[in-house]
């Protein structure tokens, strides 16, 4: 496989604040909120690891969740839960993951809540997710963790952009 660096736009939006949505229904979910928590506050690559898991499997939900919402982002939210699934999967390999995963749940937002707002939060949990990971690789001690951080990390900026796309805020939440 071969490995990319993630792209500038991502890498951007995870180093700035974290920002508000004007809707209190999406700032609101529980899950999301946790999640970017967890991401932040991670200071060992297990916890990196255990939070980037829950992270992609959040943003699977959310994505298939939203894939009929808005017909012109049918593609991009099928694509996001694929790319969902291959960070997810990436992460099981990496020795360094704590072994009892409990299953997350997410919430789905009120029909009122626009799918472009939705996308808004997907892409800056992508490029939170992406930017904790790369951090994580050049850290981690065995070429196993790497790999499996390297290639999450891709997912996680295939994530962003693609639902930056959707979105006029995409910074972290």
């Amino acid at each position: 496989m071969t490995t990319q660096r993630p792209r500038p736009l991502c890498a951007a939006l995870a180093s700035l604040p974290p920002a508000r949505t004007t809707n209190k229904k999406v700032d609101g979910m529980p899950e999301i909120s946790g999640i970017t928590t967890l991401l932040r506050d991670a200071d060992s690559l297990p916890d990196t690891l255990a939070a980037g898991f829950d992270a992609f499997e959040a943003m699977r939900q959310l994505a298939r969740g939203c894939e009929d919402a808005v017909p012109a982002l049918f593609a991009a939210f099928m694509t996001t839960a694929d790319a969902a699934i291959d960070g997810r999967d990436a992460i099981t390999i990496a020795p360094a993951l704590p072994p009892s995963r409990a299953a997350t749940g997410v919430r789905m937002p009120q029909a009122s809540v626009p799918a472009e707002e939705i996308a808004g939060v997907l892409a800056g949990l992508g490029a939170l997710l992406a930017d904790r990971l790369s951090q994580a690789a050049t850290l981690a001690a065995t070429t196993q963790d790497r790999t499996a951080c390297t290639e999450a990390a891709l997912a996680a900026e295939r994530i962003c952009q693609l639902m930056a796309r959707g979105s006029d805020d995409s910074r972290p939440r």
